[in-house]
């Protein structure tokens, strides 16, 4: 389904799978999905808190009524997927919210995430972007376990746990399709930057959990599923996944050598700027690759600084 509008676009990617654009940044930035069966209903991701009435409206029009909204399950407790998760919790009075074991404690009490946001972000992003931050009671969250099993009417959804990206990082397979709904286990891209011949993304690994050999195995795994495609929530559908996992991984290595010979998180900034635009699809422009990928590279020198940081700690310490 697609209305013709950009803003909050409803795109249909497999039977009883829905791609809806938060708007979050910019359009085709931020996706969250919606799983229907039967009349119930999965919110995979939420957007932000301004996300909310919007999605809320597209239930409506879709005839899903919000007491049949069974789970809402953000794939990790970044703001751009789970800022939203409260306020929505709100308005489905039925729904569980479904979480990384990792992940429970910063739903129901907000604060100490609100604070490292900010911290990163800064005061003035975080309002912008993110506040409020809407609690969610303990006693509507399911705790969802590597390997458990999520069912919408008769649809089932199978949880894996997918660290890399975040170490509270879950995605699913939606049975049914086949589609990985990947969250940001599997890299981060945006329109013109995938298409049917080539699918270009970028590795990111934002600060304070980055381990590269967890990036590796949760990419290796997600390959072994042989899912007919990927749906991340930044943002196109990557159906050669084979190939798009083996480009991620070579440059998540390439992104690590980066960090281990720069001078600084801004010298390692430019690093990553210049080295990944060497896999840039044919007529896309590092600056146009700058600018459109521009938080995503930052955060991802961040998180490799930080990384490398506590490496060195590591080696001093011995």
């Amino acid at each position: 389904m697609n209305d013709g509008s950009s803003a909050n676009a409803l795109d249909a990617i497999a039977s009883g799978l829905l791609r809806f654009d938060t708007g979050y940044i910019r359009d085709q930035h931020t996706a969250c999905y919606i799983v229907e069966d039967r009349g119930c209903a999965a919110i995979i991701d939420t957007g932000v808190g301004a996300s909310v009435p919007a999605l809320l409206a597209r239930l409506d029009e879709l005839g899903l009524t919000r007491e049949n909204v069974e789970w809402v399950i953000p794939t990790h407790v970044h703001l751009d997927h789970a800022g939203g998760a409260g306020a929505l919790m709100q308005a489905l009075p039925n729904a569980r919210l479904g979480i990384h074991p990792s992940g429970a404690e910063h739903m129901i009490d907000p604060g100490r995430l609100e604070a490292g946001v900010r911290a990163l972000y800064g005061d003035a992003f975080f309002e912008r972007e993110y506040a409020p931050l809407i609690p969610v009671s303990a006693d509507r969250i399911e705790i969802l376990e590597d390997e458990a099993e999520v069912r919408v009417g008769t649809r089932l959804l199978d949880v894996l746990h997918t660290p890399g990206h975040a170490w509270h990082h879950l995605s699913l397979l939606d049975t049914a399709s086949n589609i990985f709904l990947a969250g940001d286990a599997f890299g981060a891209s945006y329109p013109p930057y995938v298409t049917d011949a080539y699918a270009f993304a970028v590795p990111v690994v934002p600060p304070p959990q980055f381990k590269p050999q967890a990036y590796h195995d949760t990419l290796k795994r997600i390959v072994d599923l042989q899912p007919t495609a990927v749906a991340p929530a930044h943002f196109p559908l990557i159906r050669d996944v084979p190939d798009m996992a083996e480009r991620l991984a070579v440059m998540l290595d390439a992104g690590v050598a980066c960090a281990a010979q720069a001078d600084s998180v801004e010298d390692l900034e430019r690093q990553l700027q210049d080295s990944w635009a060497q896999w840039l699809p044919a007529g896309c422009s590092q600056e146009a690759f700058i600018e459109d990928f521009g938080m995503d590279i930052w955060l991802t020198a961040e998180g490799m600084w930080l990384w490398r940081e506590k490496q060195e700690k590591k080696k001093a310490a011995q």
